[in-house]
């Protein structure tokens, strides 16, 4: 029985959030960055009189611009600009995946120029708000970097003379790496105690939230919209592992699959995508170390790695207004016998959808090849979920399905090409 359709929607200011807060689990950069060069550079953009929807989209590309981080930005150097083999990839990938996400598209040319000299980006054809974002993220990102390799004090504050040091390396680069106004307005605010005091993510996300409408915040998405940025998140999601790439994906597009099979409606297959996209984004708060660990796993190693269906949940939560959503998500490892986790549902708590990600999540799993392993074959794999179906833990119904279409499933779960794999299922 198909389950109540009911509406999704997002906010979009506590997906940039999440955005933000998904760097800091991945762990590119230094804890709470991307919050800080976010707040610094709507503060500057107000004390500069920017009007408050650009000084907002200033907070949000702050937010997000380290989106396409592949290594700890923090070890370049401090003149380096967008020249391959430094800032560059980082900032082509980012435009890269904001420009393939419609609601956060505005965001992909400042994010890809954000590391680029302002002198430089005067010569740019490019829309001058994109200059104006570009360059002060660009100054923002560096204020937090010199703000980071600075002494602090035995309560964690700037002391005067760290201050001024910060100013002086801002000043030495006005008018050439940075705008001069830029540097003019940010040196007093780096000179200011409250400015630092703010900081806190807590205080930061704060400001985000009590922000007056503006147009970006006010949208109404549609539902490939949401898709789009559940797409983004599941990237940044794999990007965590390579023992994780694409499966976010490919378990989406299996779940789609079945649920077309099983004669869900169009909708519904839609939802059961954006769920499978989702179902792992709690692994973004697991360790990089019992992730990526190639042999048996300790107790407290697997109790480990059973918390992030949990933070899935959670986050998942912050983020949508669907609880079925949310749900059929963080209820992958869930059985139907209650041996899953984290809850220990049984077959009366587990609706249609939930057991078509949990067959999709176990198949892609098998499936999937891994640096320290080759992916099972079909019938390996048919086998073992054909025994967890006999002791009553996955469902039979989804299970037929899947023998029903087994080539079809074990081509869009071990294929590598994502393009094809998509419009096959679309």
């Amino acid at each position: 029985m198909e389950t109540c359709e009911e509406k999704v929607s997002i906010d979009l200011r506590r997906v940039l959030l999440s955005i933000a807060q998904a760097l800091d689990d991945v762990g590119f950069d230094t804890l709470h960055h991307s919050h800080r060069v976010g707040y610094m550079a709507y503060r500057c953009a107000l004390r500069m009189g920017w009007d408050q929807e650009l000084a907002q989209l200033s907070f949000a590309a702050g937010l997000v611009h380290d989106c396409g981080s592949t290594q700890h930005s923090a070890l370049m150097t401090f003149a380096a600009t967008r020249r391959p083999g430094s800032f560059a990839r980082h900032c082509e990938k980012g435009f890269n995946l904001l420009s393939a996400c419609g609601p956060l598209s505005r965001f992909a040319l400042p994010i890809l120029y954000h590391h680029t000299a302002w002198y430089e980006l005067q010569t740019l054809a490019m829309d001058s708000h994109d200059k104006q974002i570009a360059g002060l993220i660009y100054l923002a990102n560096r204020v937090d970097h010199l703000y980071f390799h600075q002494h602090k004090d035995l309560f964690g504050n700037l002391s005067a003379a760290g201050k001024r040091q910060i100013i002086e390396q801002l000043q030495a680069h006005s008018g050439t790496l940075f705008a001069a106004d830029m540097v003019e307005v940010m040196a007093d605010l780096v000179g200011n105690d409250d400015f630092w005091f703010s900081m806190h993510p807590q205080h930061i996300e704060a400001v985000l939230l009590r922000l007056e409408a503006a147009p970006l915040f006010s949208r109404n998405l549609n539902l490939n919209e949401r898709i789009e940025i559940a797409e983004l998140f599941s990237k940044i999601v794999d990007a965590k592992s390579p023992f994780t790439f694409q499966h976010s994906l490919k378990v989406a597009l299996l779940s789609q699959f079945l649920a077309k099979k099983m004669g869900y409606s169009a909708k519904m297959q839609k939802l059961l995508y954006l769920a499978g996209l989702l179902h792992d984004i709690g692994k973004l708060r697991t360790p990089d170390f019992v992730l990526h660990k190639e042999g048996t796993l300790t107790a407290e190693e697997y109790t480990c790695i059973k918390r992030h269906a949990t933070d899935t949940r959670f986050i998942l939560q912050n983020i949508h207004t669907s609880s079925l959503v949310c749900d059929w998500a963080s209820n992958h490892h869930e059985r139907l016998d209650g041996s899953g986790y984290p809850l220990g549902k049984t077959a009366q708590e587990l609706d249609g959808p939930s057991r078509i990600v949990a067959v999709a999540d176990v198949f892609q799993a098998l499936t999937q090849s891994r640096p320290y392993r080759q992916g099972m074959s079909l019938e390996e794999s048919l086998n073992i979920i054909a025994e967890q179906v006999a002791n009553h833990q996955l469902d039979g119904d989804v299970f037929a399905c899947l023998q029903h279409n087994a080539e079809h499933c074990y081509w869009l779960s071990a294929d590598e090409n994502e393009v094809g794999l998509q419009s096959a299922v679309g």
